[in-house]
């Protein structure tokens, strides 16, 4: 299975304020919503919260959280560790997912070297948060840009690494 993540920051790498995304570039979202549509979606149980259900109108979501059950949504799956995600993936018929967030989980999946695709927009302008994505992890990923305006570009950046799925 291939995991893509999939977020957008800031030249310093900040992709949230207080539980929400601190900009609103509507192209950019539509993007996300196109390139995620019908995909299976691996999320932070905060992210899981801040995200509109009808995002996960195509599948159900996979949320890691320490805190079982979660309520929102009773169609979701829920992992308490990566250990656990790691042997529900082989059973999905699915050959790819979106990682989309957020920080912690993000970290988790490249520090264990789980992600073999990023697709990162880079927002031109500075905006201040409270989470942040370290971009360091990105340093020897070979880069490609998608697209590009004034605004943001795309990149998508391929891991040079054998991935653990």
């Amino acid at each position: 299975m291939k995991i893509i993540g999939i977020m957008a920051a800031t030249p310093e790498g900040i992709i949230g304020k207080e539980h929400a995304l601190p900009w609103y570039y509507p192209e950019e979202l539509d993007y996300f919503r196109h390139l995620t549509q019908g995909s299976l979606m691996v999320m932070g149980r905060k992210t899981f919260e801040a995200t509109p259900p009808d995002l996960f109108k195509d599948h159900p979501p996979l949320v890691f959280s320490r805190n079982h059950p979660l309520k929102r949504l009773p169609n979701h799956l829920a992992f308490s560790s990566l250990e656990d995600f790691l042997s529900w993936c082989p059973s999905s018929p699915h050959k790819e997912m979106f990682m989309i967030g957020g920080a912690e989980i993000a970290h988790l999946f490249l520090r264990e070297n789980v992600i073999s695709e990023f697709l990162l927009t880079k927002i031109h302008k500075s905006y201040s948060g409270d989470t942040t994505l370290d971009l360091t992890f990105f340093e020897t990923w070979e880069k490609k840009i998608l697209t590009s305006n004034l605004t943001y570009t795309t990149l998508k950046l391929q891991n040079p690494k054998e991935t653990l799925i």
